[in-house]
Order: structure tokens, then C-alpha cells, then sequence
């Protein structure tokens, strides 16, 4: 009996748990082009997605694709198993995050004026998580790292490009001259 390279796939994503399987690990097993891996994937998150009688999906995290209950069926196996969702973002590194995204490429220091206090610890923790990207030294003065948003960020807060983060409405903020204003309310440089 030949299994299916699907088959295969659906058994590699099942025993990958929470930590999920690369194209590249799957390429040791199933010797067939990334791009068609690609395409089976979508063919059968497809396939799951459509189907009320399933109760999974897959979802892409970064590089990496799970096998995950469907949000749907969350309540009714919380009432057997006690699911706590972790969500590994404290308020402290939401904010840090948000930083970073609206004003990379972004040093430590402009960081930490913004947030006023230290947050190297917050920024070693997002690059930890895979959600920021360490750029190296900047050519400025001291030569501050400068950090941006990875590719996973872009995959778990499910947005294509930096253009698709919220826009800021200055004029509800009564803000006139945008260009000096803080998103993050850095009173020394919002004009009143």
C-alpha cells in the first residue's frame, strides 16, 4: 500500500505537536519541490476548513506549519480539559513590539526613551520569541543595535506588510504636526 504524500503530511503535522514541522523537514521525508509542499498545505487547510465535520486546521507560524483544533471547538473541549491559552505577550512586550514596528529600523535607546525605562530585557525577549529581528550596529553615534519586526510577526498578527498596521488618526488626537509626535507619548516631543 503507497500512502499519499497528504497522508504522510497530515502524520508529520500530528506528531509535531506544538512545536510544528518545517517545508525543509518535510522535504527529508517526502522528496517533492518546497513549492508543492506549499500547495498540499493549502489544499488541506482548505479541505479542513471547509469540512464541519472536522475539528482541525493548519495554520503557518514563521516558517513553521501546525495542526491545531479549530478555534470554534475551543469552548467545548475547555469543558472536559482544563485549556488555559497562554498568550506569551505581557502587556510590557506588546508595547515594546509596537515600538519597534512603528518606528524601525529602531535602537535600543529610542526604545527605552518612548517606554522610559530599560528594555533590553523586553527586546532580548521578543528576539527569543522570533518576533523581532536584531540588525546589527548602526552607523550612528555610539553604534546602538537597531532592531526591526521579523517575518513572524507578520504571521501571527496575521498582516502582509508594515503598511497594513492601524493608522494613527492625528487630528481625533488633536496633533498637528505628525512628524514630531510620539505614538507612544513621549511628552517632549508632542506639540500642544
Amino acid at each position: 500500500m503507497s500512502l499519499s504524500n497528504k497522508s504522510i503530511i497530515e502524520s508529520l503535522l500530528y506528531v509535531s505537536g506544538n512545536d510544528g514541522i518545517t517545508v525543509v523537514d518535510i522535504k527529508k521525508i517526502i522528496n517533492i519541490p518546497s513549492d508543492e509542499i506549499h500547495k498540499l498545505m493549502r489544499q488541506m487547510k482548505n479541505e479542513y476548513d471547509s469540512n464541519a465535520d472536522r475539528g482541525l486546521t493548519i495554520k503557518k507560524f514563521g516558517e513553521k506549519y501546525l495542526l491545531l483544533t479549530k478555534k470554534d471547538n475551543y469552548e467545548i473541549i475547555s469543558k472536559i480539559f482544563d485549556i488555559k491559552i497562554k498568550n506569551p505577550l505581557t502587556q510590557s512586550l506588546l508595547e515594546t513590539l509596537a515600538i519597534i514596528a512603528y518606528n524601525q529600523p529602531c535602537p535600543l535607546s529610542k526604545i527605552e526613551s518612548i517606554r522610559g525605562h530599560n528594555a533590553s530585557t523586553l527586546v532580548d525577549r521578543l528576539i527569543e520569541l522570533g518576533l523581532v529581528n536584531n540588525l546589527g550596529r548602526s552607523d550612528t553615534i555610539g553604534r546602538p543595535y537597531v532592531y526591526e519586526i521579523s517575518q513572524k510577526f507578520f504571521d501571527v498578527f496575521g498582516i502582509k506588510s508594515i503598511n497594513d498596521l492601524p493608522k494613527i488618526d492625528f487630528e481625533k488626537l488633536n496633533i498637528n504636526d505628525e512628524d514630531n509626535f510620539d505614538f507612544f507619548g513621549s511628552e517632549n516631543e508632542v506639540n500642544e
